[in-house]
This record gives structure tokens, C-alpha cells and sequence, in this order.
């Protein structure tokens, strides 16, 4: 028996939503604010943008990257002891001796630091960026309330206004909003305008899926899973403790989201060049699993990667927990099994309270900061594997800029003075302005600064973000939006 497109719609809507517990819940009847979440949530994938159009991935870690040495000193100065040396900004030819603390630098094939270093394998593509800061210094954690935004916070963060300001944009989802946090869940970094209106963040990989391929959503060619089995699941435990006229109801519902994952089953897949819409492998028990949060973000930035390879979205921002986070995170420091296999607060670790004594404190600070900088480069790694939809001899990351920063410089003197800054990818179509050499670029902007503070002169992090909306094509209007020169070709 066929299925009709709208009914289709409704139901795949519904679950991309979280929907489908709330009927579980009792709440058959559909009021006007459900039926049109679903209807956003259910909207029909467009065809592939044409031409070779820039996008571009904001991705926020959290608590920083380490940007100060442990004793507190600034970046540049040796420390007393050599591993209390900053983890983040690229080095001078030796690590240690000169960490590139001169505004104006700007130096090719520079030498990456024990964090920045994971992504080594990207470094001909990036460029390393010093001397950006909030317009605020120690604002602590509250630096995720801007670090997206224009100081003042008058305004949408900068993913929301290019998602709304590309010309001729036809998207599943105009601006994206995804990641993961398992603490201080409204620490949310995307607005959808001023003061607190804060974007609602997808968490759950498969809901994201469907949300953003509602034609696709009910199928998985990689093990024949579907988005819809964890709400039946819930939806027939729940069964056993109705009455029977409650129960009659709730299978009535049952069958008809059945018969739509059998018409899914059946349906035709077509695929694009580049474009493979499948469920990635996720678990909703995972979610709040601390021991696996790494497959929980690497199942997200999946179905991200796919969804910009299909055109379903030019604009997203990848959020990788919330500042503050004082929730466990896994790892494996040595890569064979010894030493501290996890920290169970990534927030204390960032503030070198967690260990038994000053180098088991040291480890687990580099090792949390590690694993966040390992989110990123699995995102990176996926966008580098897909074709671009609209240029497909080139790669994904090609015409896809990946955008890296954290709410703080450094989570121990809670300071946003020295944000940690690199943008990768996007070369093609943005014009990012990495060197000549083909060994990646460091550029120390301070001497552009519009604020200058004990360590001297800063960009205030917005003008970046609006440098960043004209490589897009999209005017911003900040308070400070003078473009910083120097980062992409013909800007500034």
C-alpha cells in the first residue's frame, strides 16, 4: 500500500523532533505549534546548489586549548621547567624558544605546538591566527554567551546571519546548529538574535539526519537501522501500561509510523556525485554514556560532512561540549594503555586540578585538551573524504571553511585575552590565504588591533567574523566590522 508524500512527511518530521515519545506520552492531538516544528523539521531536501559556492563550519571547543604556559607566564617567555610550555600557538623554528608573540608575524611552514600538532595532517591547508580576543577580558565562562557574536550581543551570531544572508540559498537547513554536551546544557554558542535568544542545538545524530534528508531519514544502507526504532521501542514499553482504549490508540499510530519505514525500505535511493545520505552507526544509549562521547560526535560530524557533500546545508557550527564542563572525557595519553586513561572533569583538568601531583596534573590537562582538538579533526577527516556536490574533482574541504576557536584562551586564568584561532580548508572558494609554500601560514593580527590590554594590542574576535561573512558574500553589521587583512586573498 502507498503512502501518501504529506503523511510520509508528517511522521519523518515527527521523529527528526523527538516527537514520537510524546505521542508515546499520550498526546494524540496535534496542536499548531507541533505541527509546524514538524513542518520545518520535515521540509523536502532541495536539489544540489550549482556552482562551486563557499561553506563554512564554526567549531567551538570548549575551555580553551591552552594558550598560557602552566606558571602563568605569557607564550614566548621560557618557563622554568620545559613541559610547563603553552600547548596551542605554533612555535619559531625550535618549540620553546619563540612562540611568535610579535604582532604583524607572518611566517610560513610554522612549527605546531603539542596540541596543534593532532592536526598536522591539515596544516598545508590552515592558517594560524594570534591575537584575537572577546571584547572583554576575564568574562570567564561566560565568554560563550559572544564568542559567536558582536560584544555588545545586539546582534545573531555570525552562523545565523550568513545562513540568513546568502543570496539565492536553497537548503534543507539554512544554518545547522549540532554537537554534544553532557553539562550546562543551555551553554549554547548560537543566537538567533539578540540578548539571550538562544538556537535549539541538535544533539542526537540520527534526529540531526533526519531533520536535514526527511526523504532518507527512515533508512540506513550501512545495517538497515532506522531513526524511528528507539521511539517504537519506547513507544511499545510504554504499551504495556495503558488501558485498553489508550492502548488501541497508540497501536493505531504504531502501524502507520511502521508502514512508513516499510515504504522507506522500498523507496528509490539516488544519490548525487559526492552525496551518500546514510545513517552513520549511533546508538541512542550512548548519548548520556561519557565513555562515549567520541563516537556520539564523530556519528554528528558524519552526518554534518554528508549533509554540506548534498547540498543540504552551506552553514553550520559544531559545538564540542559546553564551557564549563565539568563532565568526564576518555582517552588513552600514551596510545598503549598506560597512565591516566580519563579525567572525570574536562573543566578542573583545563584548570590543572585533577591528578594526584604536578605531572599527572600536567598530563591530564594535555590530554583533555587533546581529545577536544581529536573531535575536530574527525570532522575535518570527513569533509576531506567527500566530493564537493558542485565541483566534484575537488574535495569537500576544498570549498568548505573550518573555522576552530574556544569561549577562552585558556581554561586556568579563565581569560579570553589570547583566543586560540586556525582556519582550515575553503582554499578554493574562499580565497584562504595560507602562503605559497604549501606548508600553511601563521599570522599574528595584533597589529590590527582595535583594543589593547597588558599583553598589547587585539582584534576584537567580531571584525574576524565579519572578515569571515564577506568571504561568504554576506554583510554583517556589527559595531566593529572592519575586515582583518591577511586572511583571505582580495580581503582587507
Amino acid at each position: 500500500m502507498s503512502i501518501s508524500i504529506s503523511r510520509r512527511r508528517l511522521l519523518l518530521g515527527l521523529a527528526a523532533a523527538g516527537g514520537l515519545g510524546a505521542l508515546g506520552a499520550g498526546a494524540y492531538y496535534l496542536n499548531r505549534a507541533s505541527l509546524a516544528r514538524w513542518a520545518v523539521d520535515g521540509r523536502e531536501l532541495k536539489g544540489a546548489l550549482q556552482g562551486g559556492k563557499p561553506k563554512v563550519v564554526f567549531a567551538i571547543l570548549a575551555d580553551g586549548l591552552g594558550t598560557m604556559q602552566t606558571d602563568g607566564t605569557e607564550p614566548g617567555h621560557e618557563p622554568a621547567d620545559p613541559a610547563d610550555r603553552q600547548l596551542w600557538h605554533p612555535w619559531n623554528g625550535e618549540e620553546g624558544k619563540e612562540s611568535y608573540r610579535f604582532p604583524g608575524l607572518d611566517v610560513e611552514n610554522p612549527l605546531l605546538a603539542m596540541v596543534s600538532s593532532e592536526l598536522e595532517a591539515y596544516r598545508s591547508r590552515s592558517l594560524y591566527i594570534r591575537g584575537a580576543a572577546l571584547r572583554e577580558n576575564f568574562i570567564a565562562h561566560n565568554g560563550w554567551t559572544s564568542i559567536l557574536r558582536d560584544g555588545e550581543m545586539k546582534h545573531a551570531s555570525i552562523d545565523h546571519i550568513i545562513g540568513q544572508g546568502l543570496p539565492n540559498y536553497t537548503a534543507t537547513q539554512k544554518a545547522v546548529f549540532c554537537g554534544h554536551i553532557t553539562h550546562n546544557p543551555n551553554f549554547r554558542v548560537s543566537y538567533s538574535g539578540g540578548g539571550t535568544s538562544i538556537r535549539d542545538m541538535q544533539s542526537n545524530p540520527h534526529r540531526l539526519f533526519a531533520s536535514l534528508f526527511p526523504d532518507q531519514a527512515g533508512r540506513s544502507r550501512s545495517g538497515g537501522k532506522h531513526v524511528f526504532d528507539p521511539a517504537l521501542a519506547d513507544l511499545r514499553e510504554l504499551r504495556e501500561g495503558m488501558s485498553p482504549r489508550e492502548r488501541q490508540k497508540l497501536e493505531s499510530h504504531l502501524d502507520a509510523i511502521e508502514q512508513v519505514q516499510n515504504d522507506l525500505d522500498s523507496g528509490p535511493v539516488e544519490p548525487g556525485p559526492g552525496c551518500d545520505p546514510a545513517l552513520p552507526e549511533f546508538d541512542e544509549a550512548w548519548l548520556p554514556d561519557y565513555s562515549r562521547r567520541a563516537e556520539v560526535l564523530a556519528a554528528t560530524s558524519s552526518v554534518l560532512a554528508t549533509a554540506m557533500a548534498c547540498g543540504a546545508t552551506r552553514v553550520a557550527t559544531f559545538q564540542i561540549g559546553a564551557s564549563s564542563e565539568n563532565q568526564a572525557i576518555y582517552f588513552d595519553p600514551y596510545g598503549d594503555g598506560t597512565g591516566p586513561k580519563f579525567t572525570d572533569n574536562a573543566h578542573e583538568a583545563a584548570h590543572l586540578n585533577r591528578g594526584s601531583g604536578p605531572v599527572e596534573k600536567r598530563i591530564l590537562w594535555q590530554q583533555s585538551r587533546i581529545w577536544y582538538v581529536n573531535r575536530l579533526k574527525a570532522l575535518l577527516d570527513d569533509l576531506a573524504r567527500h566530493q564537493d556536490p558542485d565541483v566534484p574533482e575537488d574535495s569537500l574541504l576544498d570549498h568548505t571553511l573550518v573555522v576552530v576557536t574556544s569561549e577562552l584562551a585558556d581554561g586556568r586564568p579563565e581569560t579570553s585575552h589570547d583566543l586560540p584561532m586556525v582556519m582550515i580548508g575553503g582554499i578554493k572558494s574562499h580565497g584562504l590565504n595560507v602562503g605559497n609554500s604549501n606548508t600553511g601560514r601563521f599570522l599574528h593580527a595584533g597589529d590590527q588591533g582595535d583594543r589593547e590590554d597588558y599583553m598589547g594590542k587585539k582584534v576584537s574576535i567580531e571584525r574576524i567574523w565579519a572578515t569571515v561573512a564577506q568571504s561568504m558574500g554576506v554583510q554583517c553589521d556589527y559595531g566593529l566590522n572592519t575586515p582583518i587583512s591577511g586572511i583571505f586573498r582580495g580581503i582587507g
